[in-house]
């Protein structure tokens, strides 16, 4: 998705500060905060291909504010969910073009005609683990992972933090303080089963 980038640093430092007080701030309800969660709009955080293709790589990552994008072209924007569904995602500097995140979690349609796509963990290849995870499937317990090639970091629901490896057999190795734990990815990328006997989803 080709997009032309905000070049003028009053206009972003504007856009920031409407975005955080639109999130701390919503409709209807003056009086209590209500700063956008990081657990909100998770969905859409993590590595994608923009049109699909795995050449073209794009990102979503998240503050707890405003979300931060980058397209296949390396232009960036600042984003925030709309509407009550929490699978819209504006972005505020790309002409506020919207993504609307598809029910399987895998797409994102923007209103300009394109679309990201998660890239393909099939084959030979290493899956795509980067993003937030959920302890168990528990919402209230959120875990990363940030990946850069076969390389992970990895902070638990208690804010440990790991090292560790993916190869190419969706196996993770990861050492928490000098305990290993394997974990094996499934087929579509949405859960780790642990060796200690329990589970990350997406």
């Amino acid at each position: 998705m080709k997009t032309k980038k905000c070049t003028a640093t009053a206009t972003r430092t504007a856009l920031l500060f409407a975005v955080s007080f639109a999130s701390i701030w919503p409709s209807g309800t003056w009086g209590a905060a209500h700063p956008q969660r990081l657990s909100e709009g998770s969905g859409f955080i993590g590595s994608w291909c923009a049109q699909g293709d795995p050449n073209k790589h794009a990102t979503i990552k998240s503050n707890e504010v405003f979300f931060n994008l980058t397209n296949e072209s390396g232009s960036t924007s600042i984003g925030h969910l709309q509407g009550m569904s929490q699978n819209v995602l504006v972005a505020d500097e790309w002409q506020f073009v919207e993504g609307t995140l598809s029910s399987d979690g895998k797409r994102i349609n923007w209103s300009n005609g394109t679309f990201w796509a998660r890239c393909s963990g099939g084959g030979s290849h290493r899956p795509n683990i980067d993003g937030t995870w959920y302890q168990s499937g528990d919402r209230s317990k959120a875990c990363y992972i940030k990946q850069k090639g076969k390389n992970l970091k990895l902070t638990n629901e208690s804010g440990a933090t790991a090292t560790g490896s993916l190869d190419e057999k969706r196996h993770v190795t990861t050492n928490w303080n000098g305990t290993s734990i394997g974990g094996s990815v499934t087929g579509n990328g949405d859960r780790i089963d642990w060796d200690n006997g329990t589970y990350w989803t997406r």
